[in-house]
Formats: structure tokens, sequence, C-alpha cells
């Protein structure tokens, strides 16, 4: 998967021409819903000959600044990449791109591109708050610019007890320690990046500080898979308090730096 920002792909013109399907969204913390985008993202695209598919999504999350994402951009395109999508374009929420009309942004996917098909969530929304476009008014949008594209909305997905699934939810389930329902309504274990910390060893523990915007699971003790930069892993209980990260491997290792840690319930440790 190749991975471009926004601002250069339109200036250099990088997919100028090329036939795209198109997710467009935040994907903070790959979920359910988001996996159900992004299965038919790629489908459209294999679907019809010529066409790649694209996810465009946002280098910080406009719709929770000032609050810790679950992901970091990196763990994202990971995820993105691990459904064979073709490309991602990474837009920078700046102070003049949040005040862009919605028809702005359509008439820049335009011409970013030739845009065959657009798959978003219910609840999608683009441009600044004075001057939006729905989910529901995308069609007519792309047709006033000359685009005739196919547009497929995707409804909420809803767990067990019939609650949607979103980022929001899960984020509040993370922040309370209920890493269990997290990760079944995600879809996989959560996963925090660990790739700009450095561990130390103290005792039988190695320990570093959590740094960066990606949201810690509330203090408490797991299970956990240290995930190495070697693509190895080592399983392990993590204890978290006060944005310290303390994880005591089942093997007796020493490493200073690491990929990501997946964090379980820690009645799961026999199982991962």
């Amino acid at each position: 998967m190749r991975i471009y920002d926004f601002s250069l792909a339109l200036e250099k013109g990088l997919l100028k021409g090329h036939e795209l399907s198109l997710a467009i969204g935040v994907f903070d913390g790959v979920h359910l819903g988001h996996q159900e985008v992004f299965s038919r993202l790629v489908s459209f695209a294999r679907s019809h000959e010529g066409v790649e598919s694209c996810v465009i999504t946002f280098g910080t999350n406009p719709k929770v600044k000032g609050l810790m994402s679950l992901d970091s951009l990196r763990l994202r395109s990971q995820y993105v990449a691990s459904f064979g999508v073709d490309y991602m374009v990474v837009i920078d929420f700046s102070s003049d791109f949040s005040k862009m009309s919605g028809r702005e942004f359509i008439r820049l996917l335009c011409t970013m591109c030739r845009v065959k098909a657009v798959i978003v969530g219910e609840d999608f929304k683009c441009g600044s708050l004075s001057d939006q476009i729905t989910a529901k008014e995308l069609s007519d949008a792309f047709h006033d610019e000359g685009c005739e594209v196919e547009v497929d909305v995707i409804p909420p997905v809803m767990d067990s007890d019939h609650v949607r699934i979103s980022s929001t939810h899960i984020r509040q389930l993370v922040s309370a320690g209920d890493i269990a329902r997290a990760n079944r309504l995600a879809g996989s274990p959560y996963r925090y990046d660990l790739v700009s910390c450095r561990f130390e060893r103290l005792g039988s523990c190695l320990v570093t500080q959590a740094v960066g915007t990606q949201r810690l699971p509330g203090d408490g003790i797991y299970a956990a898979r240290l995930l190495l930069l070697d693509g190895s892993s080592i399983k392990g209980r993590l204890e978290i308090r006060h944005d310290c990260l303390s994880f005591r491997p089942e093997a007796d290792v020493d490493v200073a730096r690491a990929d990501s840690i997946e964090i379980f319930p820690i009645g799961e440790m026999e199982s991962i």
C-alpha cells in the first residue's frame, strides 16, 4: 500500500487519472464497522476492471481534539493495508482545512483522481459546520462537479446489546479498563504503539512511560503480547499505573525497544 499526503497528491498529481473507489473517514481504532467499509471498498475495486482502492483519513483526529486517540497513524496504516487497500491518503486537519466547505472538498477529490465509488458510514459529514455535506447528499454533490459516482452508505454495525459500535464507545471502554468488550467490538486486540518508547529493566519487568497521543487502558493488570521490532513476540503480564507500563515477560528477556503491545483481559493469559 502506498501512502500519500493529500496536499502533495493534489500538487504533484500523484493520483491524477487513477480510477479509485474511496473510503473517507477518521477510522480511529479500526473496529467492526470500519472493517465493513474497507471490505466493501476493496470488493468494489476488485470487481471493476482498472479501479483501485483508496482510504482517505486524517493525520490527527478532528473528532477528539485535545483527547487521546485509539491508535497512531502508523498502526492505522498497518490495519488499512491488511485489508488489501492500494492507497492511503492522509489529510492534515489544519485550521484552513477545517474552514473548507463540503463542496470544496468534493471538488478537490474530483481533481485528485477519477472517483468511481465512495463508501462511507451513515454518520459521514464533510465540510465546515456552516457548509456541510452529509452521506445522503454525496451523490448529488459529485454530480454537480461532473462526476457520476456510486455511493455506498454503510448502516451502523450493532453489538450484541444492540448498541452502535463506534470509536467513541470503544474509547470509553478502553478508558474504563473494559478491554474484553473493547476488543470484541474492535474485532482485534487493543494495540498500543511503542515505537517511540524505550524500556528499562526493573527487576523482572520491562518498564516504560507512555508517550504520544494514543489512549492507554485504565489502570490495572492485563494479559499482553509484546511485539518486537524483528517480528517476534513475547507473552506476559502488563500493569498500567499513571501512564507507566510495566511488562513482566513469561521468558527472561531484556529489550530496550519494541514495536507495539497487544492488550487482553488478564483472564485470557493462557489463550493468547
